[in-house]
């Protein structure tokens, strides 16, 4: 049954929900014209059934629904009851009450690592070339440069095949070795990790007799296009083969030292609405039930999650290229606002630069400008991410203004534990967005500005060549970051050279 529900949008009002990737076009007023929907293209990071307005009313749904805005309407449709209520007088009100009632957070936290140190993803810099000589390499070269050891995450390409969770020993002869080495550098490890099943592997006659692997509507075993061919997927409906993957994991962690996981997949994509699964679901579901898993893991990272807010999952967002537009550094901002009002508090705005390998594939020329910004934007969020080495690809300046940027976010690190611990026990997010610090007072559509908590400010310069950048300040005193006090309310427009990273201290 088709159920659908049409709102007209309050004078002033501004929403916020659904899907995270669509954050940039966000929030959505009466001049938007815009679409949300979960089971379109652009649900590669995370989701839930939830809307939330400037104005304290939320939108939700036990399921996705397609949601739609144009001339000041809002039109939802969805399988299930679409429900509008008024949950408070303002987006902070609207969002701790919804958050209570649809995703209450559950008092866990991912690793504090996360939030205190660096994470280093080799992926952009290896590719699928993860051997012990290339990731030693990798983690020496992040120590000679003066930076602190933190998380590195080895990605794709350390397995002997999909679904076999063993090290391709033609590649790294000594598992334990290696770890123990990048160990005793600091270094805390993850190891990417999928549902995926390689259809002519050595696990899939074993996984098809146990009745682990998914199947389509015809009962047939379920052969699903992703981006590295066609693979079988693991049926996470069916108990024995949650377990099965666990054990894969806790045998990673017991024989060779692995601390955690980069569990990626799990996406809508990989599933359909009639797949014959050992309990019903839907496709949107799987991705739940993939979160499940990984929760499990004090270092988990996820980039797809559904309906999973409130849960200690690391939630980064979709891989963005490397570029300055709407599917690179412009949505860092605006996307993880979104991501923080759908519950997901523990976020990480990808790696520094972007995560897209086609990017860096294609041969164009590094846009050195553009990763001291990208540095710089996601210095004072919750996490930092880096892949690429910048003291490999940039000029000598430009390497030290991404390590000026390390080292704020390591300045930070007190104040945004502290601000994951508060999530963990109130939801609240720990990136911003202005509306939610300051109701009502006419910061619903600036998306180039977040709160740090309540009291840091940050402006990042966001366009190329700028050197200037208008700052819109709130009531009250600010200190800049380089030691002027403000009056606000006010729109301030500064000069800014490469080095600089606008913020402001509420006094």
């Amino acid at each position: 049954m088709l159920h659908e529900l049409e709102i007209r949008m309050l004078p002033g009002e501004a929403w916020w929900g659904g899907l995270v990737n669509c954050g940039y076009k966000m929030p959505l007023t009466q001049q938007s014209r815009c679409t949300v929907d979960p089971f379109g293209g652009e649900d590669l990071d995370q989701g839930a059934p939830v809307f939330l307005s400037s104005k304290g009313r939320c939108i939700s749904s036990g399921k996705g629904f397609v949601l739609s805005a144009e001339d000041g309407v809002i039109r939802c449709r969805g399988e299930e009851e679409i429900r509008l209520e008024a949950l408070g007088s303002d987006l902070r009100s609207a969002y701790l009450a919804a958050s209570q009632k649809y995703f209450p957070f559950s008092g866990g936290l991912p690793d504090e690592r996360f939030f205190s140190r660096p994470q280093y993803n080799t992926w952009i810099e290896l590719g699928t070339n993860q051997t012990t000589e290339a990731i030693l390499t990798y983690a020496r070269s992040i120590l000679a440069d003066g930076l602190p050891a933190g998380i590195l995450m080895i990605d794709e390409g350390w397995q002997e095949e999909y679904g076999v969770f063993e090290f391709n020993r033609r590649k790294i002869p000594d598992p334990r070795a290696l770890m123990d080495e990048l160990h005793a550098m600091g270094f805390a490890v993850m190891l990417w990790v999928t549902p995926v099943i390689a259809s002519a592997g050595p696990r899939f006659r074993e996984l098809c007799a146990r009745e682990y692997l998914l199947r389509d509507g015809k009962k047939q075993i379920a052969l699903r296009e992703w981006w590295n061919g066609y693979s079988a997927v693991l049926d996470l409906t069916n108990d024995g083969a949650c377990a099965w993957l666990h054990a894969q994991l806790h045998s990673l962690m017991e024989r060779y030292g692995a601390d955690g996981f980069k569990l990626d997949a799990g996406d809508r994509y990989f599933y359909r609405d009639d797949d014959a699964t050992c309990r019903p679901t839907t496709a949107r579901e799987h991705t739940t039930l993939f979160n499940r898993i990984g929760e499990t893991y004090a270092l988990n990272e996820f980039r797809s999650a559904w309906n999973f807010g409130g849960r200690p999952i690391v939630a980064r967002l979709q891989d963005k290229k490397h570029n300055w537009d709407t599917d690179g550094l412009s949505t860092l901002i605006p996307n993880t606002i979104v991501q923080g009002l759908l519950g997901y508090a523990y976020c990480c705005p990808d790696m520094v630069g972007g995560g897209e390998m086609g990017s860096f594939e294609r041969g164009e020329p590094l846009d050195g400008e553009l990763f001291v910004r990208w540095a710089q934007a996601s210095a004072c969020m919750g996490m930092m991410q880096m892949s690429i080495s910048p003291w490999r690809v940039l000029p000598k300046e430009q390497a030290a203004l991404v390590s000026d940027a390390l080292k704020l976010h390591a300045s930070l690190a007190e104040r945004i534990c502290a601000l994951a611990k508060h999530a963990a026990k109130t939801g609240e997010p720990i990136v911003r967005h202005m509306a939610y610090v300051f109701p009502d007072q006419g910061y619903e559509t600036v998306n180039d500005q977040f709160m740090l908590g309540d009291t840091l400010l940050v402006c990042p310069v966001l366009k190329k060549g700028a050197a200037k950048r208008r700052v819109r300040l709130p009531a009250g005193k600010w200190a800049g970051w380089r030691g002027e006090v403000f009056e606000g309310p006010a729109d301030v427009e500064l000069d800014v050279t490469l080095a600089d990273l606008p913020r402001f201290e509420r006094l």
